[in-house]
């Protein structure tokens, strides 16, 4: 939820409308009810999901837009929806971005004085009971330069970070080294609550070039995908639909042999099962053809279990697709809604 549309990374939400609102009362609910263990980290929470309580977070990816895409490739697979955009959107990412500038820029100016200008800090924070860890101030008391680095850099970056995120040039640099921060605290105070809320918070400074890019460089890794299928069959029209809608990459170009008939594979072996055509010119058939491409969307990396553990792909996941192959003409007998794109 704290990602969403406004940055970029899929966010599985569901009804992101009303729900949003849900996790903002449930939030505050559980900070009153629990004084004693609520800490700096809630406040900063609370603070972003009233920011994402008004933006129009899940219109551009959630399931809320799986279900919109779907909608639309049941009517024709060639058709897609409008991508979203909302200049709201863009002003509550702006509204995050500064909770976070600000969150550092005071969590810095409260270090001045004590143990963190001495360069002892780090040695302090692990000393305590709370983070007491023998073997890492066993490396420290060994090294205690690192020490003193760590306390410096921390302090580095909570300075620079509020005045230096701003810049095209440096941001990229400042965004790592703020991540970089808080997974340490994950990794060796614990601190995983905190790091996630504070690392999710950070995301409101990715770029969406910088995503573009990211999904260009992965479909050129990955290379072109051809699903071959029978545009007769309503249950394989449906199934597309319904898998084309989680490739938000677009990484699959689908072929209806029926009107465009494949040069790789024969009218009669698409009669028996759905094929995959990869770059290098293999052809996949059915069962084979899904394995293939759920580890390689990033969409349907949800998929990739129910694919690869032995048990569920080998003894289920095989005699499931050869059923539905030698039963697609009873399955798509059943209603399958206006499908325009099928042949009369």
């Amino acid at each position: 939820m704290l990602f969403s549309s406004l940055a970029a990374p899929p966010s599985w939400s569901w009804r992101t409308s009303w729900v949003k609102w849900i996790v903002f009362i449930g939030q505050i609910s559980y900070d009153h009810r629990n004084p004693n263990i609520v800490y700096g980290v809630d406040k900063i929470l609370v603070c972003l999901l009233l920011i994402l309580c008004a933006a129009p977070i899940g219109r551009a990816l959630s399931l809320d837009r799986v279900r919109a895409v779907r909608a639309v490739k049941r009517l024709t697979l060639e058709g897609a929806p409008s991508p979203y955009a909302s200049p709201w959107a863009a002003a509550c990412t702006r509204l995050m971005q500064i909770q976070m500038a600000v969150v550092f820029f005071y969590s810095a100016v409260a270090k001045f004085g004590n143990d963190w200008w001495n360069g002892d800090a780090i040695w302090t924070v692990f000393t305590q009971t709370e983070y007491y860890n023998p073997l890492l101030l066993d490396v420290l008391a060994r090294q205690y330069w690192l020490v003193n680095i760590a306390t410096y850099a921390t302090i580095l970056i909570e300075i620079s970070f509020p005045f230096l995120i701003w810049q095209q040039r440096t941001r990229p640099y400042l965004l790592a080294a703020a991540i970089l921060l808080h997974a340490a605290f994950g990794i060796f105070m614990g601190l995983f609550y905190f790091s996630f809320v504070m690392i999710m918070g950070h995301m409101s400074f990715v770029r969406l070039e910088w995503l573009s890019r990211l999904g260009e460089a992965w479909k050129r890794r990955i290379g072109d995908m051809e699903m071959i299928y029978d545009g007769r069959c309503g249950f394989c029209v449906r199934s597309m639909a319904w898998f084309l809608a989680f490739d938000g990459l677009g990484q699959i170009k689908i072929r209806d042999f029926r009107t465009n008939p494949s040069p790789v594979v024969s009218d009669a072996q698409v009669e028996k099962a759905l094929y995959l055509v990869l770059p290098d010119g293999r052809a996949l058939p059915g069962f084979e053809a899904y394995r293939h491409v759920v580890l390689r969307v990033p969409g349907l990396w949800w998929l990739v279990p129910f694919f690869y553990i032995p048990v569920l792909s080998r003894l289920l996941g095989h005699p499931a697709y050869n059923w539905i192959a030698a039963n697609r003409s009873r399955l798509s007998s059943k209603k399958i809604g206006s499908l325009v794109s099928l042949p009369k």
